[in-house]
C-alpha cells in the first residue's frame, strides 16, 4: 500500500490519525486511541506519536487501531474492503441526518471494468440506519444482476461484509415486516464507534451503462453517517 492509498484509506474512514510507512508498505489508521496503550506516547501540545509499531494486526475494543501490510504475496486483512475503495466513485454521502423513512436512490454507472463492486457503509450510534431492495441492472433491461439485494433468503447470500475497526451492533439481516421496504427482510446497522461495511460484486461490459438503485431509511441517532460507493 501506497502512502497515498494509505492518506485516501483513511479519509473514507474517518480515522484521527494514520501513519504510513514507506520502508515496508504498511499504513497504519486510528480511530480512537488510549494513552493506556504503551504504544503510544503523548507530547506536551497534546498531540501523540508511536513508540514502536506493533507486528500484527490491532483490533480491540480500547486502542482501535487497523494495520495493512503491503508485502510481494497476497495478504488479506481487515482492511482489505477499505483499501480496495482507493479510486471508487462515491454515488452518495450522508452524514448526521435526521430521522426520515425510506428514501430511493439512483444512480446511472458506466462500467470500466468486467467486474464492479458496490460497496455501502453505516455508522449510527444510538439507532439504525435499514437498508432494502439493492438493485443492479443494465439500463434499458429488467434483469437483476443481485441474487439477493431485496434480502428475501433471509440471510447475507450474495454479499460480503467486514467490520475493520471492531464497532459494536454492526449491520445484519433481519426478518421484520413492520420495518422492512418491502417483503419481510432488510438490512439492519446501528455500527456503534466507527462504520462497518457490506459490498457485493456483480458482472459488468466496459462502456456499458448499468442503473443502481436502493433505499435507504434514517433512525435519526447521531453521529451517523452513510456513504456509497462503485468501482472496480
Amino acid at each position: 500500500m501506497t502512502c497515498t492509498q494509505c492518506t485516501c484509506a483513511a479519509l473514507i474512514a474517518g480515522a484521527v490519525g494514520w501513519n504510513c510507512v514507506t520502508s515496508n508498505g504498511t499504513c497504519q489508521l486510528i480511530t480512537n486511541y488510549s494513552l493506556d496503550n504503551g504504544h503510544i506516547v503523548e507530547t506536551t501540545n497534546g498531540s501523540f506519536f508511536f513508540q514502536q509499531f506493533p507486528s500484527h494486526l490491532l483490533l480491540t475494543t480500547s486502542d482501535t487501531t487497523a494495520e495493512i501490510t503491503s508485502t510481494t504475496t497476497t495478504t488479506t486483512t481487515a482492511l482489505d474492503c477499505i483499501a480496495s475503495l482507493v479510486g471508487a466513485t462515491s454515488l452518495l454521502y450522508l452524514a448526521n441526518v435526521s430521522s426520515q423513512s425510506y428514501t430511493k436512490y439512483s444512480y446511472i454507472y458506466t462500467a470500466v471494468t468486467t467486474s464492479t463492486r458496490l460497496t455501502l457503509s453505516f455508522r449510527m450510534d444510538s439507532n439504525n440506519w435499514s437498508l432494502d431492495t439493492i438493485s443492479v441492472k443494465k439500463s434499458g433491461t429488467s434483469i437483476e444482476l443481485l441474487a439477493n439485494g431485496d434480502f428475501h433468503l433471509g440471510n447475507g447470500t450474495g454479499l460480503s461484509s467486514c467490520n475493520p475497526y471492531n464497532a459494536t451492533k454492526s449491520g445484519f439481516v433481519i426478518n421484520d415486516s413492520l420495518n422492512a421496504q418491502s417483503g419481510s427482510f432488510y438490512w439492519k446497522d446501528g455500527s456503534t464507534g466507527a462504520a462497518d461495511y457490506l459490498y457485493y460484486y456483480f458482472p459488468t461490459d466496459i462502456g456499458t451503462n448499468y442503473t443502481v438503485s436502493f433505499y435507504l431509511k434514517s433512525g435519526g441517532g447521531l453521529p451517523n453517517s452513510a456513504h456509497v460507493y462503485i468501482g472496480s
